[in-house]
């Protein structure tokens, strides 16, 4: 049975192994300079920011002196990071595509890093660290909580029909990830612009339109994103999937397909601000 001291020197291990992760992320550090300033070998250090070995106090405070840091200041960062799920391991980040546009932020001379090892230590801002750790918390718990979907340039009709078809995202709208994951796979959904109001009160004219478009397969009295004879629509459709009709809401107006016709089903609407039924 672990005793209350050992706890506490477990805890910290894992506060400091955090820290010193989130530094080395930040500034490109590679682990053979850290090694040759604390004295270790390569793959102690390796072991370290895996998560595989939790270093003694007194290499914790080489480590730390490192980056002009105290082993306080260490275990003061780690705080600021989110707790990672049980039996999470960690892992050595990969370098940032652009290393100088985040050393810059956070050290006076670059080279001092990405030079040879054992040049002059880089000097920190330790509330400016806080800072850009407390961004990489906000940023993985957006990415943990929410989805983002394109919204596409295309558009869709609930009337005359539109042309517009371009895939490319305008933008992108975050949904909560537990509820999107509930309604599919993400990754084949999109947003589009519905404008139009022959599907109200299903849809109201102006509406933003979220669309699987792994679900291309027929399915009676269901709301489809579909091209017909060249034009994209939003409409219902109902009767087999030999002989489908195309169907308005607000009036319905029904539209039998003809053999010949252009017809696609691109996707399944599947939520516009509420469930579509």
């Amino acid at each position: 049975m672990l005793t209350d001291s050992h706890t506490e020197n477990a805890t910290d291990g894992a506060l400091f192994v955090k820290a010193l992760n989130a530094l080395v992320e930040i500034n490109d550090v590679p682990q053979n300079a850290l090694a040759e300033h604390a004295g270790v070998s390569q793959g102690y250090v390796s072991k370290i920011l895996c998560g595989k070995q939790f270093p003694k106090e007194h290499l914790r405070e080489r480590l730390a002196e490192y980056f002009n840091l105290t082993y306080q200041d260490m275990l003061d960062l780690g705080r600021n990071r989110p707790e990672p799920d049980a039996g999470e391991a960690y892992s050595m980040p990969s370098p940032a595509p652009d290393a100088f546009s985040r050393l810059d932020a956070v050290r006076e001379e670059p080279s001092s890093i990405l030079g040879s090892p054992g040049g002059p230590r880089p000097r920190r801002s330790h509330p400016l660290l806080a800072e850009l750790l407390r961004d990489l918390t906000s940023r993985e718990r957006v990415q943990r909580f929410y989805t983002e979907i394109p919204l596409r340039e295309a558009t869709g009709s609930m009337g005359g029909g539109s042309t517009e078809t371009g895939a490319r995202a305008i933008t992108y709208l975050s949904f909560r990830t537990e509820w999107i994951r509930a309604k599919g796979n993400p990754e084949y959904m999109s947003v589009i612009r519905a404008f139009g109001d022959s599907m109200s009160p299903t849809i109201p004219d102006g509406s933003v339109v979220l669309v699987d478009e792994s679900r291309r397969q027929f399915v009676k009295n269901k709301v489809f994103y579909l091209r017909h004879n060249g034009q994209m629509y939003i409409k219902r459709l109902v009767g087999t999937p030999a002989d489908i009709t195309i169907v308005s809401d607000q009036d319905g107006a029904r539209l039998p397909l003809r053999p010949g016709d252009d017809f696609e089903i691109i996707g399944r609407c599947i939520w516009t601000a509420r469930d579509i039924e």
